[in-house]
């Protein structure tokens, strides 16, 4: 898809929470949102995806949206981007290379498989990225933060 700019595009979601953009008016329905760079969260291009998972638009610039456009856009982006934070570890146990972990999150309680160490990515300042086997993402601020225990088990995967 051709980058467009941010002044020729509308962005909203109606009262079932179905998204819509709108391109020179030319409307596209049950769309979806995505940043061309979510690990980063530093794009500056936004990508709207048909049902099929086809792009239909490539916005630049997407801060520069009309207000009300970017509102929405922010708030679903949001909604779709949320990585809790592990506050604690309570186990991973692993079977033949798949690790099962449970911890506690800012959210409550999760448990997940990790299918590969590669899933567990080091950001720096002992900041971890962690991507379950369906795509969900969990992020550990400060690894030198949690307590001993789950320091241990963190360091068994790492």
């Amino acid at each position: 898809a051709n980058v467009i700019g941010p002044e020729r595009v509308r962005f909203w979601e109606d009262s079932f929470r179905i998204c819509h953009v709108s391109v020179d008016g030319n409307e596209f329905t049950d769309v979806r949102p995505v940043r061309a760079f979510p690990i980063s969260g530093k794009a500056d291009y936004v990508g709207f995806l048909d049902k099929n998972g086809k792009e239909v638009a490539l916005v630049a610039h997407p801060a520069k949206l009309d207000k009300e456009s970017r509102k929405t856009l922010d708030r679903i982006l949001g909604r779709m981007y949320y990585v809790p934070k592990i506050l604690s570890i309570q186990s991973i146990a692993e079977t033949h290379g798949v690790s099962y972990w449970q911890v506690l999150t800012d959210r409550g309680y999760a448990s997940f498989e990790v299918i590969d160490r590669e899933y567990i990515r080091k950001l720096g300042g002992g900041r971890l990225l962690i991507i379950d086997v369906d795509g969900n993402r969990f992020e550990i601020e400060k690894a030198s933060k949690l307590d001993a225990r789950s320091r241990e088990l963190l360091h068994s995967e790492i």
